[in-house]
């Protein structure tokens, strides 16, 4: 069992992402630390292949060959694998923090396998997981202030912090690194 990710994100302007970059920066205080926000859909699949390259070229056909994941008119994808994130956490002085926001309750990734399975005869993909991946450039002192501002920013506990998930329904992942 071999685990890709998929990072889906517009090729125009995200408007989603700029706005909260915007809010966050202005009314959550973070105007001096906030540098970017960029935003993409991310899916995990588990693919029952071989290798890493039957694994890769599988994701890329279900990207380029389904309309599941990417719209080739306004999309723009990515394909790595978890264990190739870049453990380099900065660039050009500033700190890349991402933070992935799932919903358990969320049944769209049991639909998407159940599609690629029965619709589309993709029977290597074994299990997915669906969400929204915020990829922040921050400035600050140290990698454990960039993921303090970074969980800051991202739980939502007042009008004042956070904004990108609500803890109620939803959960998070941080790691440092493109």
């Amino acid at each position: 069992m071999i685990s890709v990710e998929l990072v889906v994100s517009l090729k125009i302007p995200d408007v989603t992402a700029l706005t909260a970059a915007n809010a966050i920066r202005r009314r959550l205080g973070y105007e001096e630390a906030l540098e970017s926000l960029d935003r993409a859909e991310y899916y995990l699949l588990e693919l029952d292949v071989g290798d890493r390259a039957e694994a890769e070229e599988l994701a890329r056909d279900l990207a380029e060959n389904t309309n599941l994941f990417v719209n080739p008119n306004k999309h723009a994808y990515e394909i790595r694998l978890p264990e190739d994130r870049s453990p380099d956490a900065r660039d050009d002085g500033a700190w890349i923090v991402n933070v992935l926001v799932t919903n358990p309750e969320d049944a769209s990734a049991e639909g998407i396998v159940a599609a690629l399975r029965d619709r589309h005869g993709y029977a290597s993909v074994v299990e997915a997981k669906t969400g929204l991946l915020w990829t922040m450039r921050l400035n600050a002192e140290d990698e454990k202030q960039a993921r303090e501002i970074a969980e800051d920013i991202t739980v939502t506990r007042s009008q004042s912090h956070g904004l990108l998930m609500n803890p109620h329904f939803q959960e998070y992942e941080v790691w440092m690194g493109a």
